[in-house]
């Protein structure tokens, strides 16, 4: 060991499963995340510029690329892609906190809200904005996370949303 070399030290083995570590997710995210968990829903509905709430649901924008009408389709791209890294790195956090999730596609209610049927909130909103979410149920209520474009031009979203009840029907990733 040579006196102008940095020493770091190591708490596992390289070679240990515990060596594995997560993928970085933005703290903010995670800040709103858990803020959003711990909130009271309100009475009535309300929007800010991070989101929506109502009777039973809180809805934020964790990550958003910005519009994508001026930028050359390969930006576009990396953009989208970027997008799924984020949520997949956010699911993988989430996992590691409270086990895997399930996953609900969203076709079926973005269907029936279009056809003008009910359908319960957020997941009428979620619908629109993102085609299947990764839900969690904690007690009474369930925590989702979901990635997504309104269209082609629009800016690529990652959305948390917290509901009261049973989370939305979905399956386990094998």
């Amino acid at each position: 060991m040579t006196p102008d070399k940095p020493v770091t030290p190591r708490t596992t083995r390289p070679d240990a499963p515990d060596a594995r570590r997560p993928p970085e997710v933005p703290r903010p995210a995670l800040r709103v995340l858990d803020a959003l968990r711990s909130r009271a829903f309100p009475e009535r509905r309300e929007r800010t510029a991070a989101g929506e709430s109502g009777p039973g649901f809180h809805v934020a924008r964790l990550w958003e690329s910005g519009p994508l009408w001026d930028v050359d389709p390969a930006e576009a791209e990396e953009l989208r892609e970027e997008c799924a890294a984020e949520l997949a790195a956010l699911v993988t956090v989430l996992s590691l906190r409270w086990g895997e999730p399930a996953v609900a596609d969203l076709a079926e209610t973005l269907e029936r809200a279009a056809m003008g049927l009910p359908v319960r909130p957020p997941l009428e909103l979620l619908a629109g904005l993102v085609p299947r979410i990764h839900t969690w149920q904690d007690g009474d209520r369930w925590t989702a996370v979901g990635a997504g474009q309104c269209g082609p031009e629009q800016p690529c979203q990652v959305l948390a949303a917290i509901g009261e009840g049973t989370a939305p029907p979905g399956t386990r990733i094998p």
